[in-house]
């Protein structure tokens, strides 16, 4: 595994937000608020060529074989500019599906296309209420005399619409997981885009009629994906909480900024108590947060720790306290951050699609006092 040097993890993530400066503007991710697909392809090929999404693919395969200390920069990047690019589905959760999989065969077919961009996966891995826990994942798969089928639907799956295959995690009758590829237009699967409260993200409802899963279709032998679900899971909890720490600090920049600036009563508002109060909170809110999703991060790169601990810890702080750290940041701006021009609600948005997803608050809280309390 490739580990960077300090300095040379300073230079990817200045390299990653300069990029992203100049291709992915604010003027950009609004054109493509009401684009079908949401996606810049010609700035996810250049990401391509950037390696960004080879990171965590091995080698062998063509990748970095890199860590989530490297993933994390770009990962924080990406949400600092709200940027609409498939990394969770693709890069982050289909890769690390592939990875802690048992089947080379897929791994070989699929991680060096994912590495080089030519093609998207995304990973259906919550149920329909966006639950993880495997007794509550909707998709179903059963065994007979004629083969496998495959049933029942996934919800909240990332770029499910754009992706050329989607990895599933599927339950049996006994409640035993199994994570199997399906293509996107295979027959029986049906992706229907939902709306959700984030704009710059498409999340699709994934329904599954009969489809037929063949023996290379899985990524584990049947009933045996329950270790490799928990990691999935904790990868895109981690994830999307790296997001959202991304989103607040430039927030919290942004706020600070305009504090001092914006004059009233022949003062810059910053000198007022109260927005004074707001900024400070925003700052512990984003650092708290920073820490918290460190622990993950090292959760996921340590093979001896805990990743569904690592995080229950990222989601239980950094979900709730970067969303409320972008409500602050509205609040700063006064009237103009209310309106639509303004991108503060971008970010108040996107970090709270971020708190939902791969867990609830609430969940990881009672996850967490359940670890805690057992030691």
């Amino acid at each position: 595994m490739m580990q960077l040097s300090d300095q040379e993890r300073d230079e990817l993530g200045a390299s990653a937000r300069k990029f992203l400066d100049n291709e992915v503007s604010s003027e950009r991710v609004r054109a493509l608020l009401d684009d079908a697909d949401g996606l810049d392809r010609t700035a996810w090929s250049a990401i391509a060529e950037l390696g960004w999404a080879a990171i965590l693919v091995p080698e062998e395969h063509g990748g970095m074989g890199a860590t989530w200390a490297e993933m994390s920069i770009i990962l924080h990047e990406v949400g600092r500019r709200v940027a609409p690019l498939p990394l969770l589905s693709s890069a982050v959760l289909a890769v690390e599906a592939l990875v802690g999989g048992t089947s080379d065969a897929l791994r070989s077919e699929w991680l060096p296309a994912v590495a080089a961009g030519e093609r998207i996966l995304t990973v259906a891995a919550q149920g329909p209420t966006g639950s993880v826990v495997a007794s509550e994942l909707g998709a179903v798969l059963s065994t007979s005399a004629a083969g496998m089928r495959l049933n029942g639907s996934a919800r909240f799956v990332p770029d499910a619409h754009i992706a050329d295959a989607i990895v599933v995690a599927a339950r049996d009758a006994n409640n035993a997981v199994t994570y199997v590829m399906v293509e996107r237009g295979a027959p029986g699967v049906t992706v229907q885009v939902e709306p959700t409260v984030d704009q710059t993200r498409r999340l699709a409802r994934v329904t599954f009629t009969d489809v037929t899963i063949s023996d290379a279709a899985l990524l584990v032998e049947p009933g045996t994906g329950a270790a490799l679900h928990t990691r999935v899971a904790a990868a895109g909890a981690v994830a999307v909480c790296i997001d959202a720490v991304g989103a607040a600090e430039q927030m919290m920049f942004t706020s600070s900024r305009y504090a001092v600036e914006r004059q009233q009563f022949g003062r810059p508002i910053g000198s007022f108590q109260a927005v004074k109060h707001h900024c400070a909170n925003m700052l512990i809110a984003v650092e708290a947060s920073r820490a918290a999703v460190a622990f993950g991060i090292n959760a996921l790169d340590d093979p001896s720790a805990d990743v569904a601990e690592g995080a229950a810890v990222a989601k239980s702080f950094a979900g709730p306290a970067c969303a409320d750290a972008c409500q602050l940041a509205v609040q700063v701006h006064g009237g103009i951050g209310f309106t639509w021009e303004h991108d503060a609600h971008l970010y108040l948005k996107r970090t709270k699609l971020d708190e939902g997803l791969f867990g609830s608050t609430a969940w990881h809280r009672r996850r967490l006092g359940q670890v805690v309390l057992s030691r």
